[in-house]
């Protein structure tokens, strides 16, 4: 990065207080302009009505912000699921939340991968050979509505760890397909900033910040955990990533978790210090 990057909003932590609105007219006062749409209703439903659609997008194009990506939680989902109906209930929903991403200008679907059994889990060879027909299932759709899918790093996912992220982005060859790095999921599962960012590279289109131990894994404000912070600085920089910096915390008191976090990457050198 050879200049700070405004610090942008994942809405996670908004999904059952408020619409993505809502969300937005609260945080919009703070300066914020960019945003991650978590789908999950009643925050953000994947079949809102296209007035409802029209109307977010107004509502956004008149406040002048924009959505970097959507995301759609992994809950209710599984791409790597050895179930055939769970494979196609997946696929038949994420190709919704690709529409409404088009639909939403946002430019990127953030994608995890799959989850597997964390007490047997299901041999990596299968697993993977499962996500590429799940995911190559989606890259046409994706490919045709200009929507990137961001395949993020996620502990209990079948492919945790950046490397195996880079071996299958690798494998799939697919410029629909990019990364999304999170920090928190990537320390919880022991792989440091330097080296998981070092396997992705110029892959990395979204970055998720948030504070978490190796103990417990959570998506906390920053500073409640050890996240090495200065570490992931040194790292995007190296690697030249001028791309969105994006606050993905949960907390009871989300606004003022937001703030505090956006204070601690300022100060680090991350962000940019917020408008207000």
């Amino acid at each position: 990065m050879s200049t700070m990057q405004s610090a942008s909003v994942n809405t996670y932590g908004y999904i059952w207080s408020h619409s993505l609105r809502a969300c937005l007219e609260q945080l919009v006062p703070h300066g914020y302009r960019q945003f991650e749409g978590v789908i999950n209703p009643p925050h953000l439903d994947v079949e809102a009505s296209e007035s409802e659609r029209r109307e977010l997008k107004a509502y956004m194009r008149g406040e002048g912000l924009s959505f970097t990506s959507l995301n759609l939680p992994s809950l209710d989902t599984n791409l790597a699921s050895p179930f055939a109906y769970t494979r196609e209930y997946t696929i038949a929903l994420f190709q919704k939340a690709l529409i409404l991403a088009a639909d939403l200008g946002a430019p990127r679907l953030v994608t995890v991968p799959g989850r597997v059994n964390p007490l047997l889990p299901c041999p990596p060879t299968r697993s993977h050979a499962i996500l590429r027909d799940t995911i190559g299932a989606l890259i046409p759709l994706a490919r045709n509505l200009g929507v990137k899918l961001a395949i993020e790093n996620v502990p209990f996912a079948a492919l945790p760890h950046c490397r195996d992220i880079r071996e299958f982005l690798d494998e799939m060859n697919d410029g629909t397909l990019c990364a999304c790095y999170d920090v928190a999921n990537a320390h919880f599962a022991g792989e440091s900033p330097s080296t998981g960012i070092a396997e992705l590279n110029t892959r990395i289109e979204l970055v998720h910040c948030s504070d978490t131990t190796r103990s417990g894994w959570r998506h906390d404000p920053i500073g409640r955990g050890n996240v090495p912070f200065e570490l992931l600085k040194d790292a995007l920089q190296a690697h030249g990533y001028c791309g969105p910096i994006l606050m993905e915390i949960i907390a009871p008191d989300i606004l003022p978790a937001i703030l505090s976090s956006h204070a601690a990457l300022a100060r680090i050198g991350l962000t940019e210090p917020g408008a207000k």
